[in-house]
């Protein structure tokens, strides 16, 4: 179903259309992913960028860290 068409512009810049920035919620915070699919089709999809706010928490152990030490150690490596 076609919904809109833009126009590539110099440096092969475009814009998304506003029915579909609304459709899929798509803001300045959304990366683009293009692709083609294996039967040759292009496809595109819309991903939110990931923010630390959003990875932080989601690995937990009991052991304790130190953030300056770890850093010390990646550097001795």
């Amino acid at each position: 179903m076609m919904i809109a068409n833009t126009k590539i512009y110099k440096n092969f810049q475009t814009s998304i259309p506003k029915e579909v920035r609304e459709a899929f919620d798509i803001n300045d915070d959304t990366i683009v992913e293009w692709g083609i699919t294996d039967d040759g089709q292009p496809e595109v999809n819309f991903r939110n960028k990931v923010k630390l706010d959003d990875i932080i928490g989601i690995v937990k152990t009991e052991e304790v860290t130190n953030s300056v030490e770890l850093k010390k150690e990646v550097y001795r490596i």
